[in-house]
């Protein structure tokens, strides 16, 4: 009788812990599936450019390129040039691969609180004299402060009727403030170049950082130059107004390769966003 009487208790036992471990079990899988399922929320985006990096078609430079002037034919190109291209032979700047008129052309102004470029002041007259369409950029540098910056860019750019928009490259997080301030920075980089310009910015970042860290309402007025040099026929960022779809390109008059765009739209349409 008590033999059976201490079997029956530790069979009860033994289904007392069982169950506790499934208990237990049960407990980590849904743990488990809960940190699976916000890591995925949290890194949505890198997971989805991943996915696109890793499922694209490989292709050459020149295969690519080749790709987006059959996929937009009735849409305009142009290229965008700093002091890293050197020296430009200007009588020979007409065409991109020998066979694309180019339609604008933007050049990179200033950068930071005190940086200016230094072959700014004589391309952006020589381009005007060429009667190519031209835009001027300021490089935003996120450790800096943003009106200083915005006052930097006015100082020396003196834009006119048939010029692109006043135009801010921000492309990388500061390493001394969060997020939220950087963005508060940028947006009023933007207000300030506004007012004083009478016309709104256009921003230049890449495809990942604007999808991470820009697309929220604050700056859903501005139109986008995207970059992005995947071998895709458009950026993942939409909708998109010009989109530098690749580093390797060449034209006529610059050594090496040259950053290669895409305006979304004719000429016309192009026209109706210039300054007026």
């Amino acid at each position: 009788m008590v033999a059976a009487m201490c079997l029956f208790f530790v069979h009860i036992y033994v289904t007392f812990v069982t169950m506790k471990k499934r208990y237990v079990i049960g407990f980590l899988l849904v743990i488990l599936l809960l940190v699976l399922a916000l890591t995925t929320y949290v890194f949505r985006i890198d997971l989805q450019f991943l996915y696109h990096r890793f499922t694209q078609e490989s292709a050459t430079a020149s295969s690519k390129n080749d790709l987006i002037f059959k996929a937009y034919p009735h849409s305009l190109f142009g290229v965008d040039l700093s002091h890293y291209q050197g020296e430009i032979d200007w009588n020979k700047v007409h065409y991109i691969n020998d066979s694309v008129p180019i339609a604008f052309l933007i050049i990179r102004a200033t950068m930071g609180t005190d940086g200016l470029d230094s072959t700014f002041l004589s391309r952006w007259e020589t381009i005007k004299s060429k009667s190519i369409i031209r835009g001027a950029y300021h490089y935003y540098r996120p450790n800096q402060h943003s009106l200083s910056q915005a006052k930097q860019f006015k100082t020396h750019v003196d834009l006119k009727p048939g010029d692109l928009p006043p135009i801010l490259d921000i492309e990388n997080l500061s390493t001394v403030q969060s997020v939220e301030q950087l963005k508060l920075g940028v947006k009023r980089w933007l207000d300030d170049i506004e007012e004083h310009y009478g016309v709104t910015p256009i921003i230049y970042t890449g495809d990942h950082f604007y999808s991470k860290y820009l697309n929220t309402p604050e700056f859903d007025k501005y139109r986008i130059w995207i970059a992005n040099y995947g071998n895709y026929t458009e950026p993942i960022t939409k909708p998109w107004t010009i989109w530098q779809f690749t580093e390797q390109g060449t034209i006529d008059g610059v050594e090496g390769y040259i950053d290669l765009n895409v305006f979304k739209g004719t000429y016309p349409e192009l026209k109706s966003i210039l300054i007026k």
